[in-house]
């Protein structure tokens, strides 16, 4: 008889061992996480989407070059030139109205993005029209700009500010 009690308590110690081992994955804060299948076009293998990528890829490129391409036929007519004298003019003057009119927005600003032409006057004069920045742009000599991929930069390095050609028209970009 002893036998069995002892046999009995080690069964139920090692059940209740077993129990307090064993948690629901919501007491471990464990998710159940479960494939998702990804849905492709009817009739898309493995090739269609990675031409589909390229594509993609083929027409950003070809939006850029455009926008290139634009500004070069701009730099040849002298229109860079003249739309960097405005820059030059409004920085300048600091007159924040006429270069808040040459931006394009969404407009990076000291690698912040400002949204809209409101937002930039929030900014401020002071906050654009730095000491440093105005004797940057004001030293650049706009007859010997250069275009590049991410458009004509006025300065040498930061302070800049650039511009390029935005749906047919040049705009200042950014301002760092």
């Amino acid at each position: 008889m002893k036998k069995w009690k002892a046999l009995f308590m080690v069964g139920v110690i090692v059940l209740g061992c077993m129990a307090c081992g064993a948690q629901k994955p919501e007491e471990t804060g464990a998710v159940d996480v479960k494939p998702v299948d990804v849905i492709q076009p009817e009739g898309a293998s493995s090739d269609t989407r990675a031409e589909m990528g390229e594509a993609e890829k083929e027409a950003e490129t070809e939006e850029r070059n455009d926008s290139y391409d634009d500004l070069e036929e701009k730099a040849a007519d002298g229109d860079a030139a003249a739309f960097a004298q405005q820059i030059q003019a409004a920085f300048a003057d600091k007159d924040m109205d006429a270069l808040a009119g040459l931006c394009a927005y969404p407009l990076a600003v000291n690698s912040e993005v400002i949204e809209s032409e409101e937002a930039f006057m929030a900014l401020g004069a002071d906050a654009i029209f730095t000491e440093e920045r105005c004797t940057v742009i004001e030293a650049v000599d706009v007859s010997a700009l250069e275009e590049t991929m991410a458009g004509v930069i006025m300065g040498d390095a930061t302070p800049n500010t650039i511009f390029k050609s935005v749906d047919g028209e040049l705009k200042i970009t950014g301002i760092n």
